[in-house]
């Protein structure tokens, strides 16, 4: 009899079950079996550094077939601009359905629904006066803010931030940070009120590393400074510490966001001192690693990262070595934490630290420089979710790993 009632209240659950989707789909007008799949795509912009890559436009890859190729999406320049400028970043709108690509000299709004050019932003219609780049001042990372709409993007290498229109391509705000001259980098927090951005410009000449924004009031907070140039950056799950790459180092510094503080330096292991730097750093999104390149000797090492993350400890089992090398080091993972990108075109399993694949294009060449490239899911036509370019901390895995950390404790 209990077998019986077992099996009946198995049945009615699939019953159930079966009726919450039949209804959920036919809200849509649609029968269960009609729902597509979530396709799993990565886009990468290119080309690379001075065009070496032999690449143009947006390569697209089918991550749930090999990453084989799947197309290729132009720019629209002239053939005496091709292959174009070196890619400086990458982001997307989801409520836009809009892909955004800079470069050093303009910005592209791609629509994703029909693969064209929505418009481009060229920076200032006079030249600008300027550390170095283009005389426009255009353009260097993107970051889609909260709303979705709006987004933050570096000048090219100046002494200002922009704020983009994402539907229009509108200049909005120019934001100046004088003290950090050399805009480059950044990461937004997820409640869009903190970005922490980083600027190439050196200690030795009195200037900060990085400018710390009040994104909603437009205005800077702080200037933080650490041993040496900064190179690229990630920061925790509520930006309150900020881990960066600098000259003359392979490894790490860590800065209190607050304070505007350096806290700590981590060096690798091995012969790497005088002979170069990391460029290249990201975290899982629950911060439990932190993983950072060697172009020196070929590798990425990885720290694990205990408790408030202030702590790191270097964990030499878990070293990568990627086939193609560390030339063109960069970092990126999926939100869930098991994919990561990186800069050479090689795709990591995050949980065993090996190498799955590696990224060609549809002539079976190796996509050199894969350092401005997204994790994108698409269902029935429409980007549903993303990832963003830099690889940062995520609230909810860091609460999920911090809270099964404490549950383990307890029993």
């Amino acid at each position: 009899m209990t077998k019986l009632r077992a099996a009946m209240l198995a049945a009615t659950c699939a019953v159930v079950t079966v009726s919450a989707t039949s209804y959920v789909s036919a809200q849509r007008g649609q029968r269960p079996s009609d729902v597509e799949p979530v396709r799993h795509l990565v886009y990468i912009a290119t080309p690379g550094d001075n065009g070496t890559d032999n690449q143009s436009g947006v390569v697209v890859l089918d991550a749930d077939k090999d990453y084989s190729f799947l197309k290729r999406i132009s720019y629209d320049l002239p053939a005496s601009r091709m292959p174009g400028p070196k890619i400086s970043g990458i982001t997307v709108s989801l409520p836009l359905q809009m892909l955004y690509v800079t470069s050093d000299g303009w910005m592209k709004a791609i629509d994703l629904t029909t693969d064209k050019v929505a418009w481009t932003f060229n920076g200032e219609s006079a030249p600008v006066e300027r550390t170095r780049g283009a005389a426009s001042g255009c353009c260097e990372r993107p970051w889609t803010l909260p709303d979705g709409k709006t987004l933050l993007v570096g000048s090219s290498y100046n002494s200002w931030w922009y704020y983009i229109d994402g539907a229009t391509g509108k200049s909005l705000f120019k934001l100046p940070t004088p003290e950090a001259n050399v805009a480059h980098n950044l990461a937004v927090t997820a409640d869009g009120k903190l970005a922490i951005t980083g600027s190439m410009s050196s200690p030795k000449n009195g200037k900060a590393g990085v400018a710390v924004l009040d994104v909603p009031n437009r205005k800077v907070l702080r200037y933080m400074t650490f041993s040496e140039m900064v190179r690229p950056l990630t920061i925790n799950h509520d930006g309150s510490l900020v881990y960066v790459n600098v000259n003359d180092l392979i490894g790490f510094e860590i800065g209190d966001v607050k304070t505007g503080k350096m806290l700590k330096r981590f060096e690798a292991p091995g012969d790497w001192k005088g002979k170069g730097y990391s460029h290249g750093i990201g975290m899982t999104p629950d911060e439990s690693e932190i993983w950072v390149a060697d172009p020196v000797n070929g590798l990425w090492h990885v720290w694990d990262n205990p408790g408030d993350g202030r702590n790191p400890v270097y964990n030499a089992s878990k070293t990568i070595k990627p086939s193609a090398g560390v030339a063109h080091s960069w970092i990126d993972m999926t939100n869930d934490g098991k994919l990561a990108l990186l800069g050479d075109s090689i795709v990591v399993d995050v949980k065993t630290h090996k190498e799955i694949a590696v990224l060609k294009d549809e002539f079976g060449r190796r996509i050199v420089h894969t350092e401005k490239a997204l994790f994108l899911n698409f269902q029935e036509g429409k980007l549903i979710e993303a990832n963003n370019q830099f690889a940062i901390g995520d609230a909810k895995a860091y609460a999920a790993r911090m809270g099964s950390k404490t549950s383990d404790q307890q029993r």
